[in-house]
């Protein structure tokens, strides 16, 4: 059976960082692996903050949906808005060789979630962008060049 948790955000760059506090623990009470916790507040992070900056035409209350489930061994954390079409798998990957003041500006945070997820999806349903995540979670890593002794 899964865990999960689900939080609604109002959609104000006030609220990003609250969210992520919430998803830290959450995660930290599960113990998950660091890069696992980190995966999960960018993703917050970015996902929500470019929402919020790009995704909306109006000034109307907007909430996002970030839910965060942990099941076989898996994190899968998944943000949904009711802002504009944005699928993010869409999105050229940066030229990271380019000297930084070479570069455009944008596309960095997106390009490291690709990056550091192991899967990432994007529909939009009923007016609606869901981006879902996919890390798994290792319980006990082994690190190349160290053994475990059986016992």
């Amino acid at each position: 059976m899964a865990d999960e948790l689900t939080l609604q955000i109002q959609a104000s760059l006030s609220a990003v960082s609250s969210a992520n506090e919430t998803a830290s623990r959450w995660l930290a009470d599960r113990n998950a692996p660091p890069e696992v916790q980190y995966l999960a507040n960018l993703a917050v992070e970015q996902l929500v903050t470019n929402c919020i900056k790009y995704g909306y035409e109006d000034a109307a209350e907007h909430m996002i949906e970030v839910k965060l489930q942990i099941s076989c061994n898996e994190l899968a954390l998944t943000v949904t808005d009711d802002g504009r079409p944005f699928n993010p798998l869409e999105l050229p990957e940066p030229d990271i060789r380019l000297p930084i003041e070479d570069r455009p500006i944008g596309g960095l945070g997106i390009y490291l979630l690709r990056r550091m997820s192991d899967h990432m999806d994007y529909v939009r349903v009923a007016g609606k962008n869901s981006v879902t995540l996919r890390k798994s979670i290792h319980k006990s890593p082994i690190r190349p060049g160290t053994r475990q002794d059986k016992t």
